[in-house]
Parts: C-alpha cells; sequence; structure tokens
C-alpha cells in the first residue's frame, strides 16, 4: 500500500525543507554531479567519475541556479531517510521537471537502508536551469512484508565521495 504524506514524512529527517504531498514528500535539491561513467562489477560498484556542477547567480537576481546540459546527474537533496523492515521508497521527479525534458528516478530503497541526504539520478534531454532549493522530486513509500534489513555497500551514503 502506498503511504500518506504523513506517514512519509514521520520516516524522513526533512531539515526543515521541502513539503508534504498527497501521498508522498517533496524534495528540495542541494548539490548536482554530472556522471561521466562508472562500472558495474559482480562485487560493487565503482561509480567514481563525477564533476561537481557549481552553482551560480542567475542573472543578478540573487537565485542560487544549476545550469546543465543534456547528460546524466548526481542529485543530492536536502532530506534524509531511515527505512524500516516494513517499508521500501523510490524517488520520481515532479511533474515541472519531466515537462522541462528531464526525468528524475532513483534505485530501490530497500528496507532498513538509511542516509542522511538522499539521491537519485537526473537525465536532461535539454538544457535545463534549477534553483537549488527547488523542489524538484518527490519520495514515495510502500509498505511491504517485513524484509531482511538492507547491509549493502551504499548503506549510509548516495555517492561515492
Amino acid at each position: 500500500m502506498l503511504n500518506n504524506a504523513q506517514q512519509v514524512e514521520q520516516l524522513l529527517d526533512t531539515n526543515g525543507k521541502g513539503a508534504k504531498a498527497q501521498v508522498g514528500y517533496d524534495l528540495t535539491l542541494k548539490e548536482v554531479k554530472k556522471i561521466n561513467g562508472g562500472r558495474v562489477l559482480s562485487d560493487k560498484t565503482n561509480v567514481h567519475y563525477y564533476t561537481d556542477v557549481p552553482a551560480h547567480d542567475q542573472d543578478g537576481t540573487g537565485k542560487i541556479v544549476f545550469t546543465l546540459d543534456p547528460g546524466s546527474y548526481s542529485l543530492t537533496f536536502d532530506q534524509g531517510v531511515k527505512l524500516p523492515s516494513n517499508k521500501t521508497a523510490f524517488i520520481r521527479h515532479r511533474s515541472s521537471i519531466l515537462r522541462c525534458g528531464a526525468i528524475i528516478t532513483s534505485g530501490v530503497y530497500d528496507p532498513g537502508f538509511e542516509v542522511d541526504e538522499m539521491g537519485a539520478v537526473l537525465f536532461a534531454t535539454q538544457p535545463i536551469t534549477i534553483e537549488k532549493g527547488a523542489r524538484v522530486a518527490q519520495i514515495i513509500i510502500f509498505d511491504n512484508s517485513e524484509a531482511e534489513l538492507y547491509d549493502g555497500q551504499w548503506q549510509g551514503t548516495k555517492d561515492v565521495k
């Protein structure tokens, strides 16, 4: 069953940012890195080919933005999550991102996963400018039968730093 906004918010560290949605929570953009490649091996994944995307003032307006060319980007959100053994989460783009020619998606956030700042991947098909702190994605959380807790290489982190 898909959880409502109040149920989702209880599992998050919102850091005072974002907003409840009907069946999830809107996540705010903190940081962007360009993904330049990686290696998926049988025993681990190496994704260490990142380039920082600097935030900058948009035309002297005081709005701090990220300007992205078409490509793949690792996003960091202001919010964290701690999932119990009976919850599974996914991150999806908000419709405003989709209307600008981009998609945000995450892998499965398994039961037991916890992280101080969640992350996802943005695929931009067109140039896009996104303000730092903008609500760009939504986390949705589903109930599941009790499961073993996640204990993989990404526990407590979203990227190889």
